[in-house]
């Protein structure tokens, strides 16, 4: 009779405190993470900071948190020791235990490297939690915005030639040099075909010879790089050797931040499509400045290595578009008799086109 009325009573407990568990669990738990920046190049280090909460007086015996995340951020080997990972081709599944007691906060820091570039989320993650016997569990699933936005590595081949007019180095070469109107930099006689907007007549009062503005030059150079995706010229829409597309874009990546940081223009364009806009087409005219740089950056980042076009359709789309005569740089793997027909049209439109030829890693290494 005793062994009878102790297994109730057991049973009796274990009913109860799961009831409890159950609906009390997951109850003023809060969960956080995010990354310490939110761009980053190739290759960089970055900081996956989360934060979870137990915020009232009842105690977790256990709480598991689960989720998935790019193969493309690797954890370093000094992870927490209750983080397990098992990691994928493409994803990587993250879980960890935790057991908190009533107002206990945890905060931890994962140092991560993006060995790829790319748009990364955070997504979903799901919180586990049970009563003290492990009968049954309570689940949330919790949905982030949170994005790493990596960079492409920049690369800038000693061998690249960029179209006529430019400079590579510290090679000085022929450049277009126009006078920039917003840069005064002092007062010149008055010539012949000088507009009358540009006389400076406090000058011209106290020399007693018309005088005006002297403006300071500035060079007139951009480059328009064209990234074609296709590895070979009967490409459908996946495409093989993602890798040397992939040494495309930090060429691409490197010759226009060459160009913007030595005080020219540079725009990108590509074949490609992107990440959060699959039908667009992708094109950013030539300009300056840093605002424009990263911008072509990102665009880089949310590239996807798939064809919306072909590269001939593609270059006659841009033969449409292009109002005035451009310098492109066109980095592709191969040049067919119909890109070289293409090729030929831009050139008869007056636009000036060199091609860098993209080679897969082993040939490359090979030549």
């Amino acid at each position: 009779m005793t062994a009878y009325w102790f297994l109730l009573i057991s049973a009796l407990i274990v009913v109860i405190q799961n009831r409890i568990f159950k609906a009390m669990g997951l109850r003023r738990v809060t969960y956080s993470r995010q990354f310490d920046r939110r761009t980053c190049y190739e290759g960089d280090e970055v900081a996956l900071v989360e934060t979870i909460a137990n915020e009232k007086r009842f105690p977790l015996p256990w709480l598991r948190v689960e989720s998935l995340l790019s193969a493309s951020l690797r954890f370093g080997h000094d992870h927490a020791s209750n983080l397990d990972i098992s990691s994928g081709q493409f994803q990587q599944n993250h879980r960890s235990f935790f057991s908190l007691m009533p107002w206990r906060r945890i905060r931890r820091t994962h140092h991560v490297t993006a060995a790829r570039r790319g748009c990364y989320e955070l997504s979903t993650v799901t919180l586990t939690a049970g009563d003290l016997f492990g009968l049954s569990a309570d689940s949330n699933t919790l949905t982030f915005s949170e994005r790493l936005i990596v960079y492409p590595q920049l690369v800038l081949p000693e061998d690249l030639a960029l179209p006529p007019r430019s400079w590579q180095g510290d090679m000085s070469v022929k450049r277009w040099v126009v006078e920039d109107p917003f840069r005064r930099i002092g007062v010149r006689p008055y010539r012949s075909g000088d507009s009358l907007r540009q006389v400076n007549w406090n000058a011209t009062a106290r020399t007693g010879d018309l005088q005006v503005h002297q403006l300071d030059t500035t060079a007139d150079y951009s480059v328009l790089i064209v990234l074609n995706v296709e590895d070979h010229a009967e490409v459908w829409k996946t495409i093989n050797d993602v890798e040397t597309i992939e040494q495309g874009i930090r060429i691409a990546a490197g010759t226009a931040s060459h160009l913007i940081r030595n005080g020219m223009e540079a725009g990108f364009a590509s074949n490609g499509m992107l990440v959060d806009d699959l039908q667009s087409v992708i094109y950013a005219p030539p300009s300056g400045g840093e605002a424009h740089l990263y911008g072509i950056l990102e665009m880089m980042s949310m590239l996807v290595i798939e064809r919306q076009m072909s590269f001939y359709d593609y270059l006659l789309l841009l033969s449409e578009r292009l109002d005035r005569p451009t310098d492109l740089l066109l980095l592709t793997t191969h040049t067919d008799d119909r890109v070289i027909e293409a090729i030929d049209l831009l050139t008869v439109e007056g636009h000036r086109v060199v091609i860098k030829q993209l080679y897969p890693e082993s040939e490359a290494n090979a030549s």
